[in-house]
């Protein structure tokens, strides 16, 4: 099969949509299935450029001062590819719209990836909800990371194909070196941790979405400020990081910028907990990267993460945008007795239930059926 995949989020960089692009096209390609990844409005290039990979190709269309150009300028590009068996839009919006008018103008079926902010935003964003709903429309097959999402879209379009595509984890890459074990260690010791003092991990970009502010006033609610430190890596809001700044309403912290994915199990491994106490969510790359470094889950019940977490068995759960839960939850993972324990059955239970292999199957069902 070759595969035409469009997508405004790839080659990855500081995001989890554009990771997990990354590992959808390379885990395909490795598969041995021709991917060329068609990329609209690449930022890290001047001038459209076709650049071959082994298995395919990537594409790159700058960003236009009229979109329209761009567009135009990628459907020149593709029908100068050659023949394609199927098209793939990553995301909804800019790569599901363009992924079903260029099924159609080819003659070919086209598979639209739901991520989360397509569906939880752009739906109702008048700049974007347009194209959502043409992807939807026009779609042969509708993959989501989340069931709840599958509910919702098959709720909206009762006789389209809707159907589960999780992401998923390498176990192996979250394997702790030696390296990852003194990163560890001394971010640590720079915290203080212990028995009496936990780390929570706050990971990627804290946008407003992931509402750190609201789990923090139930952080201090409960009065827990001095039994936690924050270990706090990616972007912040300005509301976030304005709070993180003020020692009188928020605990102590550490905060470092994105660094390269090497360097990220070190990090993770730092932290007893990671807290994502988002609104709404897809299924966050940092929940299935932690829990697969042993990472235990303080999270939202918001998209895929009550899907991916037993309460008090693989992570503390609470209802999205309720503080006293949000506290009640926090204060449950302080004062568990085995957190080693848990630890342990949270790694296995992710590296197991999504593993990429499994990813890369659903995937593969979607287009070739």
């Amino acid at each position: 099969m070759r595969v035409l995949w469009i997508t405004d989020r790839y080659p990855p960089g500081k995001g989890g949509m554009a990771v997990s692009c990354a590992r959808q096209v390379r885990g395909l390609r490795r598969r041995g299935v021709g991917v060329d990844v068609l990329v609209l409005g690449a930022g890290n290039v001047f001038e459209a450029s076709v650049e071959e990979r082994d298995g395919g190709a990537d594409v790159l269309v700058p960003v236009e001062t009229e979109p329209a150009m761009a567009s135009n300028h990628a459907w020149i590009l593709v029908q100068g590819r050659g023949r394609y068996d199927h098209v793939v839009g990553f995301g909804a919006s800019t790569g599901g719209f363009h992924a079903v008018t260029f099924a159609a103008w080819l003659g070919v079926g086209s598979t639209v990836l739901v991520r989360g902010n397509d569906l939880d935003r752009d739906w109702f964003w008048p700049q974007k909800g347009g194209m959502v709903r043409e992807a939807f429309a026009r779609a042969t097959s509708i993959g989501a990371v989340t069931l709840e999402k599958v509910a919702r879209i098959r709720a909206l379009y009762p006789a389209a194909r809707v159907e589960w595509t999780p992401n998923s984890v390498d176990a192996r890459r979250w394997e702790l070196l030696p390296g990852d074990e003194a990163r560890r260690d001394e971010v640590r010791g720079l915290l203080g941790a212990g028995e009496r003092v936990r780390v929570i991990g706050l990971f990627g970009e804290l946008k407003a979405k992931k509402r750190i502010p609201f789990w923090l006033e139930a952080v201090r609610d409960l009065g827990l400020m001095e039994r936690i430190r924050l270990l706090v890596v990616g972007t912040l809001d300005a509301a976030t990081a304005a709070i993180l700044d003020d020692p009188a309403i928020a605990p102590r912290s550490l905060r470092l910028p994105f660094c390269a994915p090497d360097e990220l199990a070190g990090l993770y491994a730092a932290a007893d907990f990671v807290a994502i106490p988002s609104m709404f969510e897809g299924m966050p790359n940092v929940l299935l990267e932690a829990m697969a470094c042993g990472v235990i889950p303080i999270v939202s019940d918001a998209g895929a993460m009550r899907e991916l977490i037993v309460d008090g068995e693989t992570g503390f759960l609470f209802a999205s945008e309720d503080r006293a839960a949000a506290g009640a939850a926090t204060l449950r993972a302080l004062e568990h007795g085995d957190l080693r324990g848990m630890s342990e059955r949270v790694r296995m239970y992710v590296t197991t239930k999504f593993s990429l292999d499994r990813e890369l199957d659903a995937l593969w069902q979607l287009m070739e059926r």
